[in-house]
């Protein structure tokens, strides 16, 4: 056997020995302390709560704003296809009315209009399906922001009545 490994072998089993009975040596922590920082815990995350409801308020309020003036921030990328279908849909319309009747130009353009139609009432069919659901891609950013917070906001109500456990038990100690 080499000196070294004899050696490193010794030296962390002393290590560990010194570990054990450092750690057997711990003294209590005074209840009164616990306490303390129970509350201090409980103050933090109240505030951290009162935080996150203002955030979910703000993003609330912009989701409304946005709503009402038909920013495209307020629409899922369902709706948004869907936008876009009857867009192509009025475009295609507008394209036959200017179109001579019966030229190649307009059976054309009418093919197009049903093909336009066609892929309205599939993302129509889309967008319903996956709002029943509850996909995520039948919401829009605002509404995934606002449905964010409100899962922070639920996370930080379970924080606080744990912490008030928490606190009530170390109280009694």
């Amino acid at each position: 056997m080499n000196v070294k490994h004899i050696i490193a072998t010794t030296f962390a089993g002393s290590f560990a020995l010194c570990t054990l009975a450092a750690a057997g040596d711990a003294t209590p922590v005074p209840p009164a302390f616990v306490v303390s920082q129970d509350k201090a815990q409980l103050g933090a995350d109240k505030a951290a709560l009162a935080r996150e409801e203002a955030r979910l308020k703000a993003d609330e309020r912009t989701l409304d704003r946005d709503r009402a003036s038909g920013r495209m921030s307020a629409m899922s990328r369902d709706e948004d296809r869907v936008y876009l279908d009857r867009q192509a849909i009025k475009g295609e319309q507008g394209a036959i009315a200017h179109d001579k009747p019966g030229s190649l130009q307009s059976k054309s353009d009418t093919a197009a209009l049903a093909r336009e139609r066609a892929q309205l009432n599939a993302d129509e069919k889309t967008l319903a399906s996956d709002t029943r659901s509850g996909r995520m891609s039948a919401m829009s950013d605002d509404s995934e922001r606002v449905y964010q917070d409100q899962q922070a906001v639920k996370a930080e109500k379970k924080v606080i009545r744990t912490d008030r456990t928490t606190l009530q038990s170390d109280e009694k100690k």
